[in-house]
């Protein structure tokens, strides 16, 4: 005590007795606050947010997007700003004819019009010999469905 007394005269002077109590009559009605704080917390549980629900569900699409959006200007803007255009034409230039997937790709892109109307074109005049049929029927079908067929 004496250290104390030494080392922080002004410390050794308060008195020592717990600085935390109760209100008086603290505890007498604490089952009737209780009781009406319990209700007003039932009655406020039953009034649902539908605000909030619809932020704090759409909350991780929007992340997923912002983060999508982020990572391709990280990625796509330094490539197309830093890659020289050469490249990319030789690149797209490479190929040539039309595989199936890309016929498959410009007719999704095209309207229900232009689909018509590319029906309603008139055919070419292209001419199938007997040897073209015989190459098309016999890469398509098996014996058996040629067979089934001129069997009718």
């Amino acid at each position: 005590m004496d250290e104390l007394k030494n080392i922080a005269p002004e410390l050794s002077k308060l008195e020592k007795e717990v600085p935390f109590r109760t209100p008086k009559n603290y505890f007498d009605d604490f089952s009737a606050r209780m009781q009406v704080r319990m209700e007003m917390e039932k009655q406020a549980e039953k009034v649902p947010e539908q605000k909030t629900k619809i932020i704090h569900l759409l909350k991780p699409f929007f992340g997923m997007a912002a983060s999508f959006a982020l990572i391709f200007l990280l990625v796509y803007v330094p490539i197309k700003t830093f890659v020289k255009p050469e490249i990319t034409e030789l690149a797209s230039s490479t190929e040539t004819g039309t595989s199936d997937s890309e016929i498959l790709n410009i007719l999704e892109g095209m309207d229900e019009s232009s689909f018509f109307a590319l029906l309603d074109e008139p055919e070419t005049s292209d001419e199938f010999t007997n040897d073209d049929l015989v190459l098309y029927v016999s890469a398509n079908f098996t014996d058996y469905e040629i067979f089934e067929i001129t069997k009718n």
